[in-house]
């Protein structure tokens, strides 16, 4: 289960770095999910090019592409993780639970937290482990009728699901530039082949 756990965070942002990459292969699947509803599942193979275990970091590829992760304590060692090992990862997008302000000039940034506030994902298939994390971003607009907020974090623009009505309310509030703090929930499921 440690090695599980201790590839989510390596494995969650190499899955994110690939989004900034050329051709990642990535396949999905919809699923409905209570209280949010139709979530893609993506997955992602990747396979395993080198581990520094000192240096907490570990070096992925697919299909010719190669990104260096660096996997924080919190997450269990890294002495299981092996060369050639294939790790295939299901990942469910963040949905956004809370929204708040942040200072003039502050930069895009991720904030980790080691377990979820809310059961956000409560009715995934398989076995998902989910995490909490706060963005720092630059907000672009909120789509009411899509229920969908636009901001341009540290990998760039992106788009995040809003299913609370509270936090929707407090979105159509912000004006485009304004630098905000997203919290948002992810749901990862890992399996070494």
């Amino acid at each position: 289960m440690s090695k599980r756990i201790g590839l989510i965070v390596a494995i969650s942002l190499a899955a994110a770095v690939a989004g900034c990459a050329t051709s990642p292969e990535i396949t999905t699947r919809t699923v409905i999910v209570a209280g949010v509803g139709p979530v893609e599942i993506e997955r992602l193979n990747v396979r395993v090019v080198s581990v520094d275990a000192p240096n907490r970091s570990v070096l992925v590829e697919q299909r010719g592409l190669r990104w260096l992760v660096h996997v924080p304590p919190v997450f269990g060692n890294l002495e299981n993780v092996r060369e050639g090992d294939m790790v295939e990862i299901n990942r469910v997008e963040g949905v956004v639970v809370e929204v708040r302000p942040n200072r003039r000039g502050s930069k895009p940034g991720i904030t980790y937290t080691e377990t979820a506030s809310t059961p956000a994902f409560q009715n995934l298939p398989e076995r998902f482990v989910t995490r909490s994390l706060t963005l720092t971003a630059r907000f672009e607009s909120f789509d009411t009728a899509n229920s969908t907020v636009n901001y341009v974090g540290p990998l760039g623009p992106r788009t995040l699901t809003v299913a609370d009505p509270a936090v929707k309310e407090r979105l159509r509030r912000f004006r485009r530039g304004d630098m905000v703090d997203l919290s948002f929930e992810e749901a990862f499921y890992i399996v070494l082949r």
